[in-house]
């Protein structure tokens, strides 16, 4: 993660000869419980630390002009001091009403800009069962107190705007002009529960249906076997009546570009879902049977994609999701009632579909496949679940699980 020096909630020009601060946000005024949750184990540096306070030997020095940052450099919420003197004893406490207890960072500043200036990160003592529960977006304040050598320093209060957990940020604007961004659509992957409960009984549905034996990923290493699985997952969503709905509630930010994503139980349960949507509940089963998967990003859409093979030289397929619901078909329980020549059918124009929509998806892969490999545009990005994994950022429960 970047720390950016101009996306602050109040102006950081106060140039004071006594401390002052102003209250510091990653996202501005808007708070994002689904990267906030999925990022809560991720360290984004590894081995490597930026902060003052906890930097060996080993670790980058400190550039010039560049602001020195304390504490948890992992966090949302900071403040951004004025007017430090170097060696000032400084105590930091941030918290937000009824999201995140009051967490505070305590230390020596021993290093500033020439301006005094510091960045400061409290460890966020966030209620992640409480994020979770954010279904509607909602005005909290955000509570900001520091401590400069024994002195309080005016607590100042901010209203931002809790986001729902279903709203993904998709980019962050590091500059007015939008020419330099910070990509965060990795967090996408975090929709991608290959552990809910309700892909087993997908697939179990689609092993009822009989197209395939079992779903055994890569084992087989045919990649014909691979598509055929793929299928079978398709069948069965189009047999439980998943159609496309272009729906998007996402309220506009300034500088955060985000979207809204349906949990897999939602979508199915509603019966619809839009191009993310989709893409996620088909990306979550093949994730579960092994089979590596993407979520890819093109201006104003997504789509799925999906390796035949494991290694370098495996064939990246893609597939529009959108096109589930182009078929009617019965569904499996219903299929051992059917004549032969009706499921025949039925399977036959199920796979028609099928075959367009993977060549759809591969035009469109084809399309961007320079935008993929230079990643200068933040709106075609193709996000690999399972580089996303071990990057840490894990499933979001949607409290249904059970």
């Amino acid at each position: 993660m970047k720390i950016p020096t101009s996306l602050l909630l109040l102006s950081a020009s106060l140039l004071s000869a006594e401390p002052v601060f102003v209250p510091w946000s990653y996202t501005e005024k808007d708070l994002f419980p689904s990267a906030i949750i999925s990022t809560a184990t991720v360290d984004w540096n590894g081995d490597e630390e930026n902060a003052e306070d906890k930097k060996t030997e080993e670790d980058p020095k400190l550039k010039k002009q560049e602001t020195p940052i304390y504490g948890d450099e992992n966090a949302w919420l900071a403040v951004e001091m004025t007017g430090l003197p170097k060696g000032a004893a400084v105590e930091v406490e941030i918290a937000v009403d009824g999201y995140m207890k009051p967490s505070k960072w305590k230390g020596t500043v021993s290093k500033t800009t020439r301006d005094g200036e510091a960045l400061i990160f409290p460890k966020a003592a966030w209620d992640y069962e409480a994020l979770l529960k954010v279904r509607q977006q909602r005005p909290v304040n955000v509570i900001f107190k520091v401590k400069v050598n024994g002195e309080e320093l005016p607590d100042q209060t901010e209203t931002c705007i809790l986001k729902s957990i279903n709203e993904c940020p998709f980019y962050v604007l590091m500059d007015e002009d939008g020419e330099d961004f910070d990509d965060f659509s990795w967090l996408f992957a975090a929709y991608v529960n290959e552990n809910h409960p309700l892909v087993d009984s997908i697939l179990k549905e689609a092993l009822q249906s009989g197209l395939v034996s079992g779903f055994t990923g890569y084992q087989s290493d045919d990649p014909k076997e691979v598509m055929m699985q793929v299928f079978a997952i398709w069948n069965v969503l189009q047999r439980r009546g998943i159609k496309y709905s272009d729906v998007s509630t996402t309220t506009p930010s300034k500088f955060v570009v985000s979207q809204t994503v349906r949990f897999i139980d939602d979508s199915v349960a509603a019966t619809q879902a839009n191009c993310v949507d989709g893409s996620v509940l088909m990306s979550s089963i093949l994730q579960k049977i092994g089979i590596n998967s993407y979520l890819v990003m093109v201006p104003g859409h997504c789509f799925l994609a999906f390796d035949t093979g494991e290694g370098e030289d495996a064939q990246t397929i893609g597939l529009e999701t959108t096109m589930l619901g182009d078929n009617e078909l019965n569904p499996v329980k219903d299929l051992p009632k059917l004549p032969q020549k009706a499921r025949l059918k039925e399977f036959q124009a199920s796979y028609k579909t099928f075959s367009s929509a993977v060549e759809t998806g591969n035009e469109a892969l084809e399309e961007h496949a320079e935008a993929f490999e230079s990643e200068e545009d933040p709106n075609i990005q193709l996000i690999s679940i399972s580089d996303a994994r071990e990057l840490g950022i894990m499933p979001i429960a949607s409290g249904q699980e059970k």
